[in-house]
């Protein structure tokens, strides 16, 4: 790049601006929800663990890959979390009697007093962080990340973003 077009295009650049960018948005929007859930769910159970213990709690027994395919997450995080919840009480692992390869998950008793407990507080939290919006708003946020999610799942890598938005 010569030294004539640097401030052409960054005055470009500067015209972007980014506090209308839906991934800084986003970005934003899960800090807060993590300090949210930090100062009002729980500090010993992740969103992320919290989910996996939702897929359990609503399947009874279930496999780590239908957890995955459920919460949309990858095996290894999967793993790593059903580890911890293991390790910590609150979900039993048991070999599958069909399948003797898979690992069958399902809530302890402490799993299901945990879940119980941080259920009703994970429900208000989510109103506090929506709390701003009215409920047709809250349904249209959701609608609104819903497509967004799904047409990201549709895509093979996150390159093909790049590649498309050059055509």
């Amino acid at each position: 790049m010569n030294d004539d077009a640097h401030p052409q295009k960054l005055q470009e650049a500067l015209e972007i601006d980014m506090y209308r960018q839906p991934g800084h948005l986003f970005r934003r929007a899960q800090q807060i929800h993590a300090q949210l859930w930090a100062a009002e769910v729980s500090t010993e159970v992740t969103s992320t663990q919290f989910a996996v213990l939702s897929a359990i709690a609503e399947a009874g027994q279930i496999d780590q890959n239908s957890i995955c395919r459920r919460v949309s997450l990858d095996t290894s995080t999967v793993a790593e979390v059903a580890n911890r919840l293991t390790s910590r009480g609150h979900v039993i692992r048991t070999r599958d009697t069909r399948d003797r390869r898979r690992n069958l998950l399902s809530l302890s008793p402490d799993g299901e007093r945990i879940f119980a407990e941080l259920s009703p507080a994970a429900a208000r939290m989510t109103d506090h962080l929506v709390g701003p919006l009215s409920l047709g708003e809250r349904a249209e946020l959701v609608r609104l990340l819903h497509l967004i999610i799904e047409a990201g799942e549709g895509l093979a890598e996150p390159r093909d973003l790049r590649q498309g938005s050059q055509s």
